[in-house]
């Protein structure tokens, strides 16, 4: 196989495996969709409290609008709320439930699990190479996103 035909192997692959990964965690999450629940996993992560719609979609690297959309559906669930901002009329800002944190510490040790088990054939150095390879790869595409 040349570099071209590992190129594109690699890239549809990683498409393949985003789709079965969803899939996967779909069946595994109760209530919530695999991207829900990463949606509120990253927002747990952003070390912002109540940050705006944008600064999520922001962190998130995806739209504003499927940010706020995905949102939508979690309040509704009741694990996030989304208010407008005292500091801007024209801002909504967004407040994870304690839910959202009840649904985290009961479901922490079964997804460790099963993501253990995920990669229960993936020797550590295969996993070293992974990580730098999907570094490189978020570096790139985060430069490349900010570039148009």
């Amino acid at each position: 196989m040349n570099r071209t035909d590992k190129e594109e192997y690699v890239f549809g692959s990683i498409l393949l495996l985003a789709n079965k990964l969803q899939i996967w965690g779909d069946n595994m999450i109760d209530d919530l969709t695999m991207k829900q629940w990463f949606l509120l996993l990253l927002i747990s992560k952003m070390g912002i409290l109540n940050p705006t719609v944008k600064e999520v979609a922001d962190f998130t690297g995806t739209s504003r609008q499927n940010v706020k959309k995905m949102l939508e559906q979690l309040e509704k669930k009741e694990y996030v709320s989304i208010d407008k901002s005292k500091k801007d009329a024209r801002a909504l800002n967004v407040t994870l439930s304690r839910k959202t944190f009840e649904y985290f510490i009961a479901n922490e040790k079964r997804g460790a699990e099963a993501v253990h088990d995920l990669f229960s054939e993936i020797t550590d150095d295969e996993l070293s190479v992974t990580n730098r390879t999907l570094e490189k790869l978020l570096i790139v595409l985060g430069n490349h996103f900010w570039r148009n």
